[in-house]
């Protein structure tokens, strides 16, 4: 299926609270691809102590990538995370986003974004870095996602419900069935 007819659904929200699970979830449940967190595979090969803003911008280009070569044959993508997130990390870690950051952020399509909310309990991970913000982010995320007008829905509750509220969200846009 050609680039710009695939659906792309965006996977959103802070730090744990539950975007990849859904997004993988969801992913297998529409037959399509899931486009992981790139910031991962980045930090593996790049020690994420004391990185810069420049290593924000290469994870948001190495993200937009991936996702757009995942798009090129596959009716739906589910993507880990947007520019919108990158967006969001440059903001509240360095006080200001980077043209390229935006210029990914303002030329995203996505058809639907699901914002998580931080309703999870919080899990430690070595990449992880804002346990005690988690509720501000959500709230950042909710504005971008207001003012920019993006079709989008917050997604609470745990396990299977979590899931569950996700695909009624996604029914309700009739992007699922």
């Amino acid at each position: 299926m050609a680039k710009n007819r695939t659906m792309r659904i965006a996977v959103v929200g802070p730090e744990s609270c539950g975007k990849s699970t859904l997004a993988q979830k969801l992913a297998h449940h529409f037959g399509g691809r899931y486009v992981p967190e790139m910031a991962r595979a980045y930090f593996e090969k790049h020690p994420h102590i004391n990185y810069s803003i420049e290593d924000v911008i290469a994870i948001a280009q190495l993200q937009q990538e991936v996702e757009d070569s995942m798009a090129i044959d596959s009716e739906i993508v589910v993507c880990d995370t947007s520019a919108l997130v990158s967006r969001i990390w440059a903001e509240v870690r360095f006080g200001y986003c980077p043209d390229q950051i935006s210029a990914l952020d303002s030329q995203s399509n996505y058809s639907f974004t699901l914002l998580c909310s931080p309703d999870l309990p919080w899990e430690a991970d070595p990449l992880r870095e804002s346990p005690h913000n988690r509720d501000k982010l959500f709230e950042i995320y909710a504005h971008y996602l207001h003012s920019k007008k993006q079709a989008h829905a917050i997604i609470a509750g745990v396990g299977a419900g979590r899931f569950e509220n996700a695909l009624l969200a996604l029914r309700c846009q009739g992007i699922a069935v």
